[in-house]
């Protein structure tokens, strides 16, 4: 708020003045945060959709893997709160680095259904959900236990550290439950 009314007060004088001060870094850091995570948000789902249509070469499916992207994405961005995890340049950067986690889970069953033999979408779905339920299951799980025992969240003193362990862990828990439960039903709807 402070860097607020020193700069509307610069801007008044008649000469060129600039405030500065070692902590206003900080300052224009947060206020530029949340901007800057929409923005992030928006072009992590734009450029995955255009990597799942090179994928998966079904419009359809490419539009629901998008989805589930930004809805892990948003989910991520708001669960942050329950565990103490602040909006900041090194959340926000944790969890850009960590969207392909949760493209793998969407796209793997889409893939799978649109290119399975079946005859039926019901059939296909099914089918897709039998070949890879469990492997990406274990994935998941592998990955949280990997992180556990590699980083063991609780002892990790370092901030960077905590806050990349914990939004891998929300990203394979949301990417997990959107890719082996909502992209099947969606896809069966269509």
């Amino acid at each position: 708020m402070v860097l607020f009314q020193l700069c509307g007060l610069a801007k008044k004088w008649a000469i060129p003045l600039m405030v500065c001060e070692q902590a206003f870094i900080y300052f224009g850091q947060y206020t530029a945060i949340l901007e800057n995570t929409i923005q992030n948000a928006i072009v992590a789902s734009t450029a995955m959709f255009i990597v799942s249509l090179v994928l998966v070469p079904h419009p359809l499916c490419s539009l629901w893997v998008t989805f589930a992207i930004a809805s892990v994405v948003v989910g991520v961005t708001s669960f942050r709160a329950f565990w103490s995890i602040n909006l900041d340049s090194i959340s926000i950067i944790s969890l850009a680095i960590c969207t392909g986690f949760a493209f793998h889970f969407s796209a793997h069953i889409s893939y799978a259904c649109v290119y399975s033999a079946k005859p039926s979408v019901n059939q296909r779905t099914t089918k897709a959900l039998c070949l890879l339920y469990y492997p990406m299951l274990l994935s998941a799980i592998s990955t949280v236990i990997g992180q556990v025992t590699g980083g063991l969240l609780s002892a990790v003193k370092a901030y960077i550290f905590r806050t990349l362990l914990k939004i891998i862990f929300f990203v394979n828990l949301f990417g997990a439950t959107c890719g082996l439960i909502f992209i099947p039903v969606f896809l069966t709807l269509f």
